[in-house]
């Protein structure tokens, strides 16, 4: 690792920040070039020692000049196409120009030139790679045989010297090709580590999504059941309210009754029980006294006929109480179980459910039920949609300025009559045309106090229920229409 930091100091800094497949090709760039001046340093040093012609030493100096140039090309390249090009047209150059100047017949197909091969292929790629490689291939196999045909002598028998700076050649590119494979290697390498991070690391956001969306679940049935909870508080509140009103009457009623009057026309009657004919016919008060009973008839029977209704009232009352908690235990389950719903029966609850009753805020409430079959669906996951929804439509109706607010829910079956559509529609304020494309977007909302989740949920749940939920629009001040469709059960079935 060590070594890979001391070749990413010979790159650019947009070089080092570039893609892993740029940056590996970078690297593998600056190695071959620092190999290569090694290489046609040592060679011209050799040449020299060996006393050898000054045409290699041209020949490997040039070689060298161009490689120090490769380097510091890459010192300011914003990309490797550039170095690449310039090194692969250098080692071309100097092989072929070493190998004429030598008057070496020999020379041109020596192991060096499977080296450039390598190096243009990877470094230029397989097409831009042909531009160095075509013009070197017609010069080694055509060009450079018929110039010593025609131009060229016979070469003097190798010397000593000569035979150890050729095999010293060949070994030197035979440990420059092996350091080229050990860069690509390690630039694969770490490319596939890197794709192994990626891998981990994109399981482990989508593990994340998965918890957070089943996080976002549990928030939403939790607000779905604080929704309930609030709704039956606010319903038995109402409730209990005409139970509070019935009792102070039916109070009222029996404190100032009229009974305690029977008592004293009964007392003043046992008073005078041993002369009776004679208190009734003769004693102002006995005569009037029958009279005074009957108008006392009159006002207890009338009374009793009041303390009745109010009786009744408070019977209802506790009837609604009793309804209210009763459907409050039939919805609140776990959700995941399929059982039959009746639909219009369910929208009938979610709207006694619903927190504020739409009529107590002098909503318009029209249903418009048609004649549907009950469906196979997860009631609590239908109701947390319906409720989402209503209360969407709640808030949407008491921002609108207009005085005739009306809420319209249609239950029937779709054209086809494959699905069953429950439209909810407003005429309150409405929503702008750019919104609709992002209103089941998560954490998308226009309300000021709004967190973004129900509709997003609400999409969600639809579709864990085989059906979709939709909205329509005509823009703000015209209302909205949010539409349910769910699978109808087939007639096979």
């Amino acid at each position: 690792m060590g070594l890979l930091r001391w070749l990413d100091g010979f790159l650019s800094a947009k070089l080092r920040q570039a893609p892993l497949a740029e940056f590996a090709r970078s690297r593998l760039l600056a190695g071959a070039a620092l190999s290569l001046v090694l290489v046609a340093g040592s060679v011209t040093i050799a040449f020299v020692i060996a006393g050898m012609s000054w045409r290699y030493v041209i020949g490997g100096s040039t070689a060298a000049a161009g490689y120090v140039a490769t380097l510091w090309s890459l010192r300011r390249a914003s990309s490797t196409r550039l170095p690449s090009l310039l090194m692969s047209a250098f080692m071309a150059f100097s092989f072929l120009l070493t190998a004429f100047i030598a008057n070496d017949p020999y020379l041109s197909a020596h192991a060096a030139a499977m080296l450039i091969t390598i190096l243009t292929v990877y470094l230029l790629g397989p097409r831009l790679g042909l531009v160095i490689l075509v013009p070197l291939a017609l010069v080694v196999g055509v060009g450079h045989p018929l110039w010593r045909q025609r131009f060229g002598s016979e070469p003097p028998p190798l010397t000593h010297g000569y035979e150890w700076v050729m095999h010293t050649l060949a070994v030197t590119c035979m440990f420059a090709g092996w350091a080229v494979g050990w860069l690509y290697s390690s630039g694969h390498a770490a490319t596939h580590a890197a794709l192994a991070r990626d891998i981990k690391a994109r399981e482990e956001a989508e593990a994340k999504l998965g918890e957070l969306h089943r996080t976002l679940l549990d928030v939403s049935r939790q607000a779905g059941m604080t929704e309930i909870a609030t709704g039956v508080l606010h319903n038995v509140g109402n409730a209990l309210n005409s139970v509070n009103v019935s009792i102070d009457v039916v109070t009222d009623q029996l404190r100032g009754s009229r009974v305690s009057k029977l008592v004293q026309a009964s007392e003043l009657l046992g008073q005078h029980a041993t002369d009776l004919a004679a208190f009734l016919t003769i004693d102002p008060r006995g005569t009037m006294l029958p009279a005074y009973l009957g108008a006392l008839s009159a006002e207890l029977a009338a009374e009793r006929a009041s303390l009745l209704t109010e009786m009744k009232a408070l019977r209802e009352s506790i009837e609604h109480v009793k309804s209210i908690v009763s459907m409050q235990q039939r919805h609140a389950r776990y959700g995941g179980v399929v059982e039959q719903v009746t639909v219009p029966q369910l929208i009938d609850d979610a709207l006694r459910l619903s927190v504020g009753a739409f009529e107590l805020l002098s909503i318009d409430v029209r249903r418009e039920y048609a004649d549907v079959p009950p469906i196979e669906v997860d009631r609590h996951k239908l109701l947390q949609i319906l409720l989402n929804l209503l209360s969407n439509a709640r808030h949407a109706l008491v921002e609108s300025e207009l005085p005739d607010k009306r809420l319209t829910i249609r239950v029937g079956p779709s054209k086809g009559g494959e699905q069953l559509r429950i439209e909810i529609e407003d005429n309150g304020v409405g929503i702008a045309q750019k919104n609709l494309t992002r209103m089941f977007s998560q954490g998308f909302t226009t309300k000021k106090t709004g967190h973004g989740f129900g509709l997003h949920i609400s999409a969600l749940a639809a579709q864990e229920l085989h059906g979709r939920l939709s909205v329509a629009s005509a823009g703000p001040g015209h209302g909205a229409t949010f539409t349910i469709e769910l699978p109808l059960p087939s007639t096979g079935q």
